[in-house]
């Protein structure tokens, strides 16, 4: 099969809905007839949409989409968005086809398809479609992966599909809602909280009767007027409609695509509230914003302070907000919910868009929100945990605090959240389109990340909507999975110590148990850190290859045997260097600090992490709060014939020049001068 038109469509798709351009922006993959003509016309390509597809594809056999399978899995691996966009994209065609109709029934969803695809009815049956459910799945997926860069995710999860649209609602999904439609969006909303009042927000269903009355005079499609009415689509657009909600900054100004969006955080540090931004990848270091707001970025980090900002009050929480300059835009959604969470990246609390289970949170809550907060923690929060309300100094006025929430059941959350509705919607844990592991007692991390002790098996957490059709090294499990998107304790299974394969929802899970670690064989040759690029890991490596490993000091042998030294750092600095007495210097890389590690009988303390040196001594540089801080890890002279190969190591040690006054760094600071003449 000649796949160039297929790729062809594949990279214009790409462009068009999952580049960096659509970073803090939802993302419909709108297309229908017309905009599949102006999408090749406009990008000059030969082939039309659904020739691309049609060549290869075999309608008429069991699996007819086989070969887009396996073309898709030969390109994993890249940044790039799964290769099944043209074959999705025409999936959303049929969709549009039977919402514009507004009158036959969803299950008419195939007929449009087969139509489309195979050119006549009865061709591509549902049986035959379960595959292209598996490839939203793994769109949605590899989106969600990306955090917000590649656009926010409206694709639902398997759980949020009616029963009867199990394997179309995704493309249903899609359909619903033009470009034109979503930047009409803003003013609607605006228009629907001043005529509710100031809770938000507001849930689908309630969202959907106001545009039956008011959709007409805003201009909607009537595509998507239709589809509102339409006891099929009804449901798909009261979710599409509740999730822009949860994101709306509560500016009535729409934020076209392509322009940089940062998300503003509260931050709680030092007993008060103030603001943060963050951007999904770092930006300049300085953007001037509207009302004399300067954003400045903390370091080498993608967050931002900002200078001049008033502080969170009930008001700006209330309604959102939303500031804009020099080429971007920084809003935060208007909730009458706050949820906080502790970034280690900044070692203090910061909001958060969900709440992760098993994780601990703190939540803030408007009085209108207040109910529906207590019911949900009384019937989801994990037993144990510490629920308080009060009102303090620093809070919003009115507003109520509960610190120390947990939610180790995501499945039971959500239905407590779908009960209540309202502001909680925006803050259900993010949904699951395939099964992973968490927790468990891993043995050795540096040798195999999924190896555990026996007895201490992770959990499998099942995706949205599992249906209990499981395997287990190959048996059915006994007792079965659940049904729901429950976490399952391996370690209740009592397994054998050796590998393991669970089989689930069309995906595998694989790990290996054994009764203790394996043996570190220690290398002829010293390896000091591991290198990607200029950044080495915080851990060193026992393996003797040639895959850029930084050897002992002048890349020789530290003698057999040698013992490594380990030295400690600091957490929580913006910047962590070492530079070694041979005329190399490394970024360190500071390891995260896993979600058990709080939950351990005895909590060890993270305030340090650990680097280990072989073969090599010398200082380890860490600016925190302002300041550069030298601390030695067993320092030498510095020995080496400066060059300009050391402007690196020169710079870096320039750079912390001040840190200290020992003589022995003294020796170091000269020798930096002396390469930079």
């Amino acid at each position: 099969m000649d796949f160039t038109p297929y790729a062809a469509w594949q990279k214009v798709l790409g462009e068009a809905f999952f580049s960096p351009a659509w970073d803090g922006h939802p993302v419909v993959m709108y297309v229908d007839d017309k905009e599949a003509v102006a999408m090749q016309s406009h990008n000059a390509l030969e082939v039309p949409l659904a020739e691309a597809v049609k060549s290869v594809i075999s309608p008429g056999a069991h699996r007819p989409f086989e070969a887009v399978e396996r073309y898709e899995l030969s390109r994993r691996g890249s940044d790039d968005p799964p290769a099944v966009l043209p074959l999705l994209a025409c999936a959303v065609i049929a969709a549009t086809r039977m919402a514009n109709d507004g009158i036959r029934r969803a299950n008419n969803y195939h007929s449009h398809f087969s139509q489309l695809l195979a050119g006549s009815d009865g061709v591509l049956t549902s049986v035959k479609y379960q595959s292209v459910a598996g490839m939203w799945q793994r769109l949605a997926s590899w989106q969600h992966r990306w955090g917000v860069y590649r656009g926010i995710c409206t694709i639902p999860s398997p759980g949020d599909l009616p029963h009867n649209q199990a394997r179309i609602g995704y493309a249903l999904s899609q359909a619903v809602l033009r470009g034109t439609d979503r930047q009409l969006l803003p003013k609607f909303f605006e228009a629907v909280r001043q005529r509710h009042g100031a809770a938000w927000p507001l849930s689908g269903d309630v969202l959907v009767q106001y545009l039956e009355m008011w959709g007409q005079a805003y201009s909607f499609s009537p595509g998507f007027l239709r589809a509102a009415e339409h006891p099929e689509f009804r449901p798909l657009v009261e979710k599409i409609l509740g999730d822009f909600a949860n994101i709306w900054d509560g500016s009535p100004l729409f934020v076209h695509e392509g322009i940089p969006r940062a998300e503003l955080l509260v931050r709680y540090e030092n007993r008060k509230l103030g603001w943060l931004a963050r951007l999904s990848r770092p930006g300049k270091l300085e953007y001037e914003l509207s009302g004399g707001v300067v954003m400045r970025r903390l370091g080498e980090t993608g967050y931002y302070s900002l200078d001049g900002l008033k502080l969170p009050n009930e008001h700006s929480l209330r309604n959102g907000l939303q500031l804009s300059g020099q080429g971007i835009v920084v809003g935060r959604p208007a909730s009458t919910l706050v949820l906080l969470r502790q970034n280690n990246d900044l070692d203090c609390f910061t909001s958060v868009d969900r709440f992760v289970p098993g994780e601990e949170h703190m939540l803030l809550s408007a009085p209108e929100a207040e109910r529906a907060v207590e019911t949900v923690l009384t019937r989801a929060a994990s037993p144990g945990i510490e629920r308080k309300r009060g009102a303090l100094s620093w809070m919003p006025q009115g507003w109520a605090l509960h610190h120390r929430v947990v939610f180790n059941d995501a499945v039971t959350l959500r239905q407590a959240i779908h009960e209540v509705q309202g502001a909680m919607l925006a803050v259900q844990p993010a949904p699951q389109y395939k099964p992973y592991l968490q927790g468990g007692l891993p043995l050795a991390p540096k040798f195999n990340k999924r190896l555990y002790l026996v007895g201490g098996e992770p959990d499998l957490v099942l995706p949205d909507g599992a249906t209990g059709e499981a395997l287990l090294d190959g048996q059915p499990p006994r007792p079965p999975f659940p049904t729901r998107g429950l976490p399952v304790s391996l370690w209740r299974r009592r397994l054998p110590a050796g590998s393991h394969r669970i089989e689930v929802e069309g995906a595998e899970v694989t790990f290996l148990t054994a009764e203790e670690a394996p043996a570190a064989a220690e290398p002829e040759l010293v390896a000091g850190f591991p290198l990607t690029g200029t950044r080495a890991d915080a851990f060193a490596s026992t393996k003797d290859d040639d895959s850029g490993l930084v050897r002992g000091a002048r890349l020789g042998s530290a003698g057999d045997g040698a013992v490594p030294r380990i030295a400690f750092c600091r957490r929580g600095a913006e910047r962590t260097v070492f530079v070694a007495s041979d005329g190399r210097a490394w970024k360190v890389a500071e390891p995260v600090t896993p979600a058990w590690w709080e939950r351990l009988p005895e909590t060890p303390s993270d305030y340090y992490f650990e680097i280990e040196l072989r073969g090599c001594g010398g200082w380890i540089l860490q600016f925190r709060r302002g300041n550069w801080h030298v601390e030695p890890a067993g320092p030498a002279e510095p020995d080496f014939d400066a060059g300009p190969e050391h402007q690196g190591w020169a710079a870096a040690v320039l750079d912390a020049a001040e840190g200290s006054r020992e003589p022995l760094w003294q020796s170091y600071v000269r020798q930096a001068r002396e390469v930079s003449k």
